[in-house]
């Protein structure tokens, strides 16, 4: 069984309740791959079984992860897991810091800006933060809670996400404040990108853990650490810059390279892969861009334009709704296309593909002396991974496959993977048991769910785009929430709050005929709350 078969079995697992099933069919997946959203996965089963140091070991490898791979939605994701952990842990203040830097990251700040949160202490080393700070920044987000609820602007992921780290932070600082001097629970030991300790068989590098005979491993790591420094300075120096955006049935990118022989460029559109170029009038290096993409598309209705400065590729995709990324997530960094910023696989990721194509050693890859020419030594990389990764696209695995049938812009092909690549030399099925054999990478377990008859982006989870179950202090363990929308999150709110809260939040929505909500009772109790509509409606006066 493929990694994305098990991993979508024991995401299934873990919405079911079956915590034990869920982490061991999601411990096998990760074992070929640490992809964020399956360590996101089994932190939440590790959490409901008390497991709270692997659960926040998860959390924290998945936010490693989303980090090398500069993908913003798993690092937010990440900071939210870790936020729940640590709260679950007694950790408030970091608990308070990790929601905070979700928040910010949603704001679209840099990830690594320097906000300094963590150094908000007092003399005593207690963290100085509480909720009275923070609720000017909760009230506009609450507002436009209320307005969704009541048929006015819609929720956003985004805003969802944000409400969640908001909770999170309000439960935390709560908590904060019935604590004594000096307490554990106001205590900052938390960093925003921490290394997680080599807890689980995922931190460790798959290459490096075969047990060959004649092999020095600390000289072996050496070996492929070499490798790996060549490999990121000829991605960041040959690397092909890329951008994208996307509606629920298109998407749209943009491969930003000058001058392209548009009268030689052809596009080569296969159901799940695309292969176009020249990109150059030269022969020399990897002269095509090849993408492995994230979910299907119909090749017969692609289009290309090519510009001075760039080439236009829209694709229309087999099934409607939103994906998360380009390029499927094994392939992402491994073709000569990068994102908007320029960032190389980690070396976790790199040893993770080796592995699984089957090298053991540097010189399996039969690469040619880098020299003074290290574009077609890059070049020559990319075909051998290009490669393994078409013996991933087992099309016969995917639901509702259509034929392998190619489609092109013009009647010519654009050739084969980057570089003209030949066939690895060594056999994968003669690989140290050790090594995870390649096997057939299937879209079933990244299916589109919908919501309603609108498409949602896709999840693995039974709740939907929208997870409300994992506000409150059991992480949603209630599986009848399973439709949970933002009146659930309130009742939610309500029924944990104090009588201080709860007549805050009775007196405000009452009066402002639902239009506003507040948890302060020191604000509430001296204040008249007018209606407030949301934008584009009225309030109405109704004859009694």
């Amino acid at each position: 069984m493929s990694s994305a078969a098990l991993a979508d079995e024991g995401t299934k697992a873990v919405a079911a309740g079956k915590y034990t099933e869920g982490i061991d069919k999601l411990s096998q997946a990760l074992k070929e791959r640490p992809a964020p959203r399956w360590l996101l996965e089994r932190s939440k089963a590790y959490l409901r079984t008390n497991d709270f140091d692997l659960a926040l070991h998860d959390a924290e490898q998945a936010l490693e992860v989303a980090f090398s791979r500069a993908n913003r939605d798993y690092m937010i994701e990440a900071q939210i897991r870790r936020a729940i952990t640590l709260f679950r842990m007694g950790r408030y203040a970091d608990a308070d810091i990790c929601a905070f830097w979700a928040i910010r990251l949603l704001e679209q700040s840099k990830a690594t800006e320097d906000d300094g949160q963590q150094d908000k202490v007092g003399e005593n080393g207690d963290y100085v933060v509480r909720a009275s700070d923070i609720k000017n920044d909760e009230k506009p987000d609450k507002d436009r809670q209320i307005a969704a609820a009541m048929g006015g602007t819609g929720n956003s992921k985004n805003t969802s996400l944000k409400n969640q780290a908001n909770s999170w932070r309000l439960q935390a600082l709560n908590k904060l404040e019935s604590l004594p001097a000096g307490h554990p629970g106001l205590k900052v030991n938390v960093s925003k990108y921490p290394k997680p300790s080599n807890g689980h068989d995922t931190a460790a590098s798959p290459v490096l853990s075969t047990q060959d005979e004649g092999h020095d491993e600390g000289a072996k790591r050496d070996a492929w650490e070499k490798v790996w420094n060549k490999f990121s300075t000829a991605f960041a120096a040959n690397s092909i810059r890329s951008s994208f955006y996307q509606t629920d049935t298109t998407i749209n990118a943009d491969f930003f390279v000058k001058n392209v022989p548009a009268d030689r460029f052809t596009v080569s559109t296969q159901p799940q892969k695309v292969v176009m170029g020249p990109i150059s009038n030269t022969d020399s290096g990897s002269n095509s861009l090849q993408l492995h993409l994230w979910g299907r598309v119909k090749p017969a209705e692609t289009k290309h334009t090519v510009k001075s400065m760039k080439v236009e590729l829209v694709l229309k995709k087999e099934t409607p709704g939103k994906w998360p990324m380009l390029q499927r997530e094994d392939s992402d960094g491994f073709t000569n296309i990068a994102g908007n910023t320029i960032i190389p696989p980690s070396f976790e990721r790199f040893s993770t593909l080796i592995s699984r194509l089957g090298y053991h050693h540097p010189d399996d890859l039969e690469l040619p002396d880098s020299g003074s020419d290290l574009k077609a030594w890059y070049g020559a990389f990319l075909g051998k991974v290009a490669v393994g990764l078409d013996g991933h696209d087992a099309s016969s695995e995917i639901p509702n496959a259509a034929p392998e049938a190619t489609s092109s812009s013009t009647s010519a092909s654009a050739g084969a993977g980057a570089g003209g690549a030949t066939q690895p030399k060594s056999n994968p099925t003669q690989a140290s048991d050790a090594i995870p054999k390649p096997t057939p990478n299937t879209s079933k377990a990244y299916s589109t769910k919908t919501v309603g008859s609108a498409p949602a982006y896709p999840t693995s989870s039974k709740k939907g785009a929208v997870n409300w179950d994992r506000i409150g202090d059991d992480d949603g363990d209630d599986e009848s929430k399973e439709d949970a929308d933002v009146n659930s999150f309130f009742q939610k709110l309500y029924k944990d709050a104090d009588d201080d809260t709860r007549r805050a939040m009775m007196k405000s929505y009452v009066e402002s005929n639902g239009t506003s909500l507040s948890t302060s009772w020191a604000e509430a109790k001296s204040k008249t709350y007018k209606t407030l509509p949301p934008e584009g409606a009225e309030a109405k006066q109704w004859d009694d």
